[in-house]
């Protein structure tokens, strides 16, 4: 099973804030969608922010793929120019694009109750669970760098 995450930032560049979403009574969380049989991770990310959020994306660039194997619960992240073939079928995938809203809209009310554009570097302070907090301890470019690279968007 293939779950994806879109890093949707308002516009294009290296200050650049982030979408975080919050389901009622929720966490904050990045807006997350499962792969259908009939599309590719980019197109379920496009697919997520058009349904849950009634936005337009461009999808940029694989950021890091987390797999999570169910026999032990173990997740390891793998950094986008680390990726093997060692592919594990029996894994389950979790895969983080960014993307640029392409109209720089507000998302719509739908699936989430809550938004808000956060600055990558505040991200830890929203209390994000689960694969998203796995996520941001392992993505450096945000924590680490305190700016986002110039390069990450399309």
């Amino acid at each position: 099973m293939k779950t994806v995450s879109v890093l949707i930032q308002h516009h294009a560049g290296p200050t650049g804030d982030v979408l975080i979403c919050k389901k009622n009574g929720g966490a904050w969380e990045f807006p997350t969608t499962k792969v259908r049989t009939n599309e590719i991770p980019p197109e379920a990310c496009e697919r997520a922010a058009w349904e849950q959020l009634g936005m337009k994306i461009v999808v940029g660039k694989l950021a890091m793929i987390g797999r999570k194997m169910p026999s032990d619960g173990t997740v390891e992240h793998i950094a986008c120019g680390n990726i093997t073939h060692d592919t594990h079928t029996k894994a389950l995938w979790h895969s983080y694009y960014e993307a640029v809203n392409k109209w720089q809209s507000e998302p719509q009310t739908g699936v989430y109750d809550e938004f808000k554009w956060v600055h990558p570097t505040e991200l830890i302070e929203y209390g994000l669970e689960g694969d998203d907090a796995a996520f941001l301890s392992k993505y450096d470019p945000w924590l680490k760098g305190g700016v986002i690279p110039n390069t990450r968007m399309v």
